[in-house]
């Protein structure tokens, strides 16, 4: 089964359902995030239609994808999932989002390495990470969740006000 129900001391990480629309489209629209991230300019409909697909695909889609919920309050605050995968060299690429007024309480490195080490225990030889290097935060959460940094290729994102910044490169293998 894809992206079975994984718990932490603080969070469920469970599959993608409907009742993550709101919480995928807030974070679409907090500009907070546009910093690091870039989201395509769509209208209202077709980022919900976006959203959508992407919670419909969850069962037929190869890659795991889960929610971010917090054990406390049941409220889902982000996601993350593996977004490709190297059969050949058996690893894969995680990446995540979480809604910017949840950032700095851990819960995205708690997430991470529930993955990783989920991923890792299934049979991945590594699993890989990546942020703009603008985003000290997400490096640090790598770093939290036991991943290393590899690397680093400079202008390689184009960030919102059309200038480039560099990527850093992580990644975590069993121990």
């Amino acid at each position: 089964m894809l992206s079975p129900r994984l718990e932490t001391d603080r969070l469920i990480l469970r599959r993608y359902s409907e009742e993550d629309l709101d919480v995928f489209y807030d974070i679409l629209h907090d500009e907070r995030l546009h910093k690091y991230l870039h989201f395509p300019n769509l209208t209202k409909e077709q980022e919900l239609d976006y959203i959508k697909d992407c919670v419909s695909k969850v069962e037929v889609d190869k890659y795991e994808k889960w929610s971010i919920v917090l054990k406390e309050t049941k409220k889902s605050i982000g996601n993350i999932s593996v977004n490709t995968v190297n059969k050949k060299n058996n690893y894969c690429n995680v990446g995540y989002v979480l809604q910017y007024d949840y950032w700095g309480h851990g819960y995205t490195a708690e997430a991470l390495k529930a993955v990783s080490d989920y991923l890792l225990e299934s049979g991945y030889y590594l699993v890989e990470c990546s942020c703009n290097e603008l985003n000290r935060q997400s490096s640090r959460v790598m770093e939290k969740a036991g991943f290393k940094k590899d690397g680093y290729i400079p202008n390689r994102r184009l960030n919102k006000d059309g200038t480039y910044s560099g990527v850093e490169y992580y990644s975590k293998t069993k121990e």
